[in-house]
């Protein structure tokens, strides 16, 4: 690996863990990513215990709303709070942590593992590659946290590529006669084993070596931390000789080929949007695409999700119908996608979604006003035969590969073409930047 395109480089860390003699049961204790989270399951979790950590993820506003820092401020006050009561307590010494997360799919019952490690922040493609475009909300919400409580709390899912196996062994050696924490709760499982052996340390991280890490969940947290390593180097001196904790992020990395890996789709639901009528939306169409209408019923009936027998699938063009796309004989759809694209990202269904079905078809902004994003097909349906919704475009999951073939291109998938799932809980190890 050339020096300009540097590989990733991980270390261990003194993390951040409950004390569940004093906080009580992990399963309690834990909550998804703040970024998932409603207002309802927020106040639940709230009144799961008081020690959840949504109150350090995800507080709730106080007080009467017009000081929007106020929140970050009290989840700082918490937080010190717990490390001085004891129900936080920061590890003796560095460690890697693995996490084996087991949960139902489709029916089936899995196990992703994971490996939560510090990585060393870097520019984009300078050893960690992004796959998808973001936002910018997430971004100033999550610096906020991270300036009041100077710790992370949650951190994004990296993948690398082991298709020779050498970390896995490497991790089932690293776990052997290690404690073991568990957790479960709401269908999901979670075993937490803390690896404090150097030498396995040390094998890890040279099997990291010219190795690439590619962020499926947690784009914005990185770029946050980015933003917040120069906030601190430039009130601490940029002294890039030392090595402090904020210029790492923990990251919980898996392998590509980990049997536990799964991507749902995300799927468009439009709502409020001035959209032509159905019979012209259908003519549009049919310059593109051949049309198949399939009772809902069943479709939903299916084996294959909705979604997964066309490259795009519509809801709300026919009434009790699902619409079925696929790509007219002879027409190169990837030709109607502007700009320097690969193959890869021209054939990408989000993108013929985006680029050909809503903005050339329906004129409509794909990442604008009016459209509404979800893992839900229950919901997604629901919402379009109660009328809450106009239409909803169903897609098939990106294959995780697809994901690396377009990343190493230097390309990015459009906004919310992924959904990894499960995602990992927050909780488990929280991460100081002290």
């Amino acid at each position: 690996m050339s020096q300009c395109n540097p590989s990733a480089e991980i270390r261990p860390f003194r993390g951040i863990r409950y004390d569940v003699a004093v906080a009580g049961d992990l399963s309690s204790l834990l909550c998804p990513p703040y970024d998932i989270i409603d207002a309802p399951q927020q106040r639940e979790l709230y009144g799961r215990s008081p020690f959840n950590v949504i109150r350090l993820e995800h507080p709730l506003p106080t007080g009467d709303g017009c000081d929007e820092l106020e929140k970050y401020r009290d989840a700082a006050t918490i937080y010190r709070q717990w490390m001085r009561d004891g129900i936080l307590v920061r590890d003796s010494s560095p460690a890697l942590y693995v996490h084996d997360h087991s949960f139902e799919f489709r029916g089936r019952r899995h196990v992703r593992r994971g490996l939560i490690a510090a990585v060393r922040l870097r520019p984009w493609y300078q050893g960690v590659y992004p796959h998808e475009l973001t936002g910018t909300k997430a971004k100033q919400d999550r610096l906020e946290l991270m300036r009041a409580c100077q710790a992370s709390f949650s951190y994004p899912l990296g993948l690398y590529d082991d298709g020779e196996g050498v970390i896995a062994r490497l991790l089932d050696e690293a776990v052997e006669n290690t404690s073991l924490l568990e957790a479960s709760g709401s269908g999901d499982g979670h075993r937490l084993r803390v690896i404090r052996d150097e030498a396995i340390w040390s094998r890890i991280q040279q099997a990291f070596v010219a190795r690439l890490i590619y962020i499926a969940d947690g784009h914005h947290r990185y770029e946050t931390a980015l933003l917040y390593r120069a906030e601190r180097r430039e009130r601490d001196g940029d002294d890039s000789a030392v090595q402090r904790s904020y210029d790492f992020i923990p990251m919980t990395l898996t392998a590509f080929n980990d049997p536990g890996l799964f991507i749902s789709p995300i799927y468009r639901v439009l709502s409020g949007l001035p959209l032509p009528g159905a019979t012209e939306i259908e003519r549009r169409l049919s310059s593109y695409f051949t049309i198949d209408y399939v009772p809902l019923e069943a479709a939903l009936a299916r084996d294959a999700p909705v979604g997964e027998m066309a490259m795009i699938a519509v809801a709300g063009l026919r009434d009790g119908f699902i619409g079925e796309l696929r790509p007219k004989p002879g027409v190169d759809l990837g030709a109607e996608i502007a700009g320097a694209h690969s193959s890869e990202y021209r054939t990408f269904n989000v993108s013929v979604l985006n680029h050909v079905m809503m903005a050339k078809i329906l004129e409509v902004n794909p990442d604008g006003e009016g459209v509404a994003y979800s893992p839900d097909l229950g919901e997604v349906v629901r919402s379009v035969r109660a009328g809450e919704a106009q239409m909803a475009f169903l897609l098939a999951p990106a294959h995780p590969l697809l994901v690396k073939k377009i990343a190493d291109q230097k390309e990015r998938m459009p906004r919310k073409s992924t959904y990894f799932y499960p995602k990992p809980p927050t909780g488990l190890v929280a991460y100081p930047l002290d």
